[in-house]
């Protein structure tokens, strides 16, 4: 038992040896994957474009969901970026200040011959030249761990954020017009927002609530602590968490990541410049037309986002409009206008009884949906379309089994016509369902286009000849 133990030391010992010889050549390994993720992360800003576009292009159902992971992906590349540009600059810093010694050494302040007040105040403020170099490698040697500890603390903000809308959004949905439930929904958030509230003081306090004695306090604080912890995924990086906060020089640091979390997630909202005080709100010069947006013309548009580099212009693109002519000066005889059919639109054709949907709404896994269509005329002309083509078929098949007994020519020419009729019957339900769909999409654009009026010159104009793009 004793030579375990003692093996184990030696293994330990080893080991701490080995953490430590790492540590002192750790920079060389910063430098390059700081180098690599600085090149990478810069290049994922189309890939993060292009996640965003299609979020609000494809998945508008899961917006809340889908924005806030995209929110989450958008500042944790901020987070990224910035921290390591600053970690290669000071560790190049470093390096120069390393070489520098080696010419110089260090710093000789009575080679100066300035006064001694100056004298005084430079070797108290700057010091010596070894002390710059130490304070470059901590500084260096630190934000390493720090960019993913920022990370992963903003991580659980919005992981938090996330699970109390998901339980208030439960609630309502299982009677959304009842006022009982929308009550007990806001009740629920903000209690939820409250747990959070202590676990969050806990943080800033350095585990100010684990500090109290008091059993029942303990016991009770301590499973709000895992339930939370659990629920964040923080538990995943606790060791480099405690290890920040247990060392005066890391605990500042730490301190600082609250604010900087704040001006990265939220800055942008906080701050507004106005470079022209005499300009009215956009909003009201785009509802009363006295602005001209290029977004809502298609010439304008390509026109600015041709004025970017190749790799620049996915990053400059914008969300359509409701609404984008083609041109903005009309000089063609002939000119178009698209019209998008958002949430408002479809909310209109739902209370609309003279038209049905297609299919069901929602996110349908296709392999094993067999029920997606809901228009009752098309399903309708399909039963009866799979009754009379699974008639022929079982008729078929029988006039089958007796020709292979029987090989009676009479039973092949029958069989040659139940294939025919086979072949027809599909033509003849298909072509009926083909004309059902076509009058389905006359009468839904005919529904769409009634809620909308076009005027040139406040005079009205009809429109006809709409096509879905």
């Amino acid at each position: 038992m004793a030579t375990d133990l003692n093996t184990d030391k030696k293994q330990k010992s080893v080991f701490t040896k080995w953490l430590e010889k790492l540590q002192q050549e750790s920079w060389q390994l910063e430098l390059l994957i700081s180098g690599f993720a600085i090149f990478g992360i810069f290049q994922s800003r189309t890939i993060i474009t292009d996640l965003s576009f299609a979020k609000n292009s494809y998945l508008e159902d899961s917006s809340v969901w889908l924005s806030m992971f995209v929110f989450v992906i958008k500042k944790g590349w901020l987070i990224f970026f910035v921290n390591l540009l600053i970690h290669v600059v000071l560790r190049s810093l470093w390096i120069g200040a390393i070489g520098l010694r080696y010419v110089s050494a260090e710093i000789n302040y009575d080679r100066f011959q300035y006064s001694d007040i100056f004298s005084r105040f430079l070797k108290n403020s700057v010091g010596t030249y070894d002390d710059f170099i130490e304070r470059l490698e901590k500084v260096c040697s630190v934000i390493f761990a720090y960019t993913f500890l920022l990370f992963l603390l903003f991580m659980s903000l919005m992981l938090f954020a996330m699970q109390s809308v998901f339980f208030g959004m439960m609630i309502q949905k299982i009677n959304p017009t009842s006022d009982s439930l929308l009550a007990l929904s806001g009740f629920f958030m903000i209690f939820y927002w409250m747990m959070g509230a202590l676990v969050f003081f806990d943080l800033i306090s350095l585990g100010g609530f684990k500090r109290i004695k008091n059993k029942l306090f303990s016991k009770a604080y301590f499973f709000l602590y895992r339930y939370v912890g659990f629920m964040t995924l923080s538990f995943l990086y606790r060791p480099l968490l405690y290890n920040f906060i247990d060392h005066p020089y890391t605990k500042k640091l730490f301190y600082f990541s609250i604010p900087y979390i704040i001006i990265v997630g939220f800055g942008q909202t906080m701050f507004q410049n106005v470079s022209n005080p005499f300009k009215p709100e956009s909003d009201y010069l785009l509802s009363t037309g006295q602005v001209l947006n290029e977004n809502y013309y298609d010439d304008l548009r390509i026109t600015r986002l041709n004025e970017f580099p190749n790799e620049e212009r996915k990053l400059n693109k914008r969300f359509l409009g409701w609404v984008s002519m083609e041109q903005y000066e009309i000089s063609k005889s002939l000119s178009s206008i698209f019209i998008a059919l958002d949430k408002d639109f479809l909310r209109v054709l739902e209370k609309d009884t003279s038209v049905t949907p297609y299919f069901k709404s929602g996110y349908v896994f296709t392999w094993f949906n067999f029920h997606k269509k809901s228009d009752p005329d098309v399903d309708s002309i399909q039963k009866l379309k799979s009754a009379k083509i699974n008639g022929l078929f079982k008729l078929k098949r029988q006039k089958s089994r007796e020709f292979a007994k029987s090989k009676d020519e009479k039973l092949k020419k029958t069989i040659d016509s139940l294939q025919t009729a086979i072949k027809n019957t599909e033509g003849y339900f298909d072509e009926i369902t083909r004309k059902l769909k076509l009058e389905k999409v006359k009468k839904i654009k005919a529904a769409y286009l009634k809620n909308i009026s076009f005027f040139i010159d406040t005079d009205p104009f009809a429109h006809t000849g709409y096509l879905f793009f």
